[in-house]
């Protein structure tokens, strides 16, 4: 009896991770399809339903469509870029600088909401790709909200040194603020950002006051970020 109750046990145990992989697993695609592309998919339709109440001319008309063609495309590149990190192929790489400053002037074009990135002297020069692609979806979708919620008129993206140990990350708007009470449950585009954080090492809070604007700050462990033996960035850019 002794072999059989030995295998049946480790085929719970093998059973067990296989479940908790597989929910894992569920929790991943849901995060990355509502911030990759269930938000830009609400935002699209806000935008029609918003163009729809409006008295328009022709111009207007082909200007709505440029930009509902653009935010299809996003959306047909953000499920390829997916696709592509479902099968283990990483496409931000390690360039989060450059990917961000892109970002950035999307967001502008599309919100008309000035926007500038600050990179503080000693911001690493190279990340692991794994820490770009989960800092690039944390700004990402800070800056979705601001652009969707804030009514802001400027935000700011800052990458810093915090201590010998921990690099920061802030993505700060001056809209209208949000509704902090830890009672309130979290949207699921909050709870993504505070998994990628923690993910990181790293723990994300949003601070925010009625009229004063909202923050969105994160800090994390270098050693969770940086790509080992390479330098750190000397000059402030943004």
């Amino acid at each position: 009896m002794g072999a059989p109750y030995v295998a049946a046990r480790g085929g719970t145990r093998v059973a067990s991770r296989e479940a908790a992989i597989e929910k894992d697993v569920r929790r991943l695609l849901a995060r990355e399809l509502h911030d990759r592309v269930a938000q830009t998919l609400t935002g699209m339709l806000v935008d029609v339903e918003n163009f729809k109440s409006q008295p328009v001319a022709w111009d207007d008309v082909i200007t709505q469509l440029d930009t509902i063609q653009s935010s299809t495309r996003q959306v047909l590149t953000n499920l390829r870029q997916l696709l592509h990190d479902l099968r283990g192929e990483e496409q931000l790489g390690d360039n989060l600088v450059g990917a961000l400053g892109s970002l950035i002037t999307r967001f502008e074009a599309k919100t008309h909401i000035s926007a500038v990135l600050d990179i503080k002297p000693g911001w690493p020069e190279v990340l692991t790709p794994p820490a770009s692609a989960n800092l690039y979806r944390i700004v990402e979708e800070a800056l979705r909200n601001v652009g969707m919620h804030s009514g802001a008129h400027m935000v700011r993206v800052v990458l810093e040194p915090v201590s010998d140990e921990e690099l920061g990350l802030m993505v700060g708007d001056d809209g209208r603020g949000v509704d902090t009470d830890p009672a309130r449950p979290l949207g699921l585009g909050t709870v993504g950002m505070k998994e990628r954080a923690l993910f990181l090492g790293g723990k994300l809070r949003i601070e925010s006051k009625v009229g004063l604007g909202t923050e969105v700050r994160a800090v994390f462990p270098k050693v969770h970020l940086i790509a080992e033996e390479f330098p750190t960035v000397q000059t402030k850019t943004g």
